[in-house]
């Protein structure tokens, strides 16, 4: 899972895209759950950069959910409420970032941990996967997202993160080839241009 990250810089984010930006909104460092960073949504008109909510809240959402919805597994998406409309009207989204964070357990003591920064080796911005909804039931009509996760038990990579004896999870990497073809795919196709984060590409420092 990943609950905190940091998200492309508006320069990185050009580059990503291959276009200049003018962003309307200003955005953290280092985003969290309920905080605003950029995304990537389709549109008639290609590839839009937008303001999007870290933490999905669902079209039918009066108001913003006070619940984790940062996070979507995979396995189970189409059992929850919660992401099941945006999953069934294939709404997804590219998150820009240049890091993220996870728990690390040095000592295998789960009550000691240290927070690491995981980034690509060449130092390039890198998308992950992601999934959004447009909800304009709030005062300001807003862009809300989530990340999709999986099981990463046996990633030799992702596994060394998060308690000891507990169920190891991951974020998906949308390398540049796939991220045209991922922001227009249907539900049943994004397994095809989603990939799990490798030693080969990352690695990772204290915090």
């Amino acid at each position: 899972m990943c609950s905190n990250f940091e998200p492309a810089s508006p320069k990185q984010i050009e580059s990503i895209v291959n276009q200049q930006l003018e962003l309307d909104f200003n955005y953290k460092k280092r985003v969290y759950p309920k905080d605003f960073c950029p995304i990537l949504i389709p549109t008639v008109d290609g590839v839009k950069v937008v303001k999007g909510h870290f933490g999905l809240s669902p079209k039918w959402a009066s108001n913003p959910v006070d619940y984790a919805t940062y996070n979507a597994r995979l396995e189970s998406i189409e059992d929850k409420k919660t992401f099941k409309p945006a999953y069934t009207h294939n709404q997804f989204c590219l998150v820009p970032m240049s890091a993220f964070m996870e728990p690390y357990y040095p000592s295998g003591d789960s009550d000691n941990n240290e927070w690491q920064r995981i980034y690509q080796t060449n130092g390039e911005p890198f998308t992950i996967a992601g999934m959004y909804e447009y909800n304009d039931h709030f005062n300001e009509p807003v862009h809300s997202f989530t990340l999709l996760t999986h099981n990463a038990d046996d990633e030799p990579f992702m596994s060394q993160f998060h308690k000891p004896q507990k169920e190891k999870r991951s974020i998906y990497l949308v390398a540049p080839d796939k991220r045209e073809k991922y922001l227009q795919a249907t539900r049943s196709q994004i397994t095809n241009l989603i990939s799990i984060i490798k030693a080969d590409d990352f690695k990772f420092e204290g915090v």
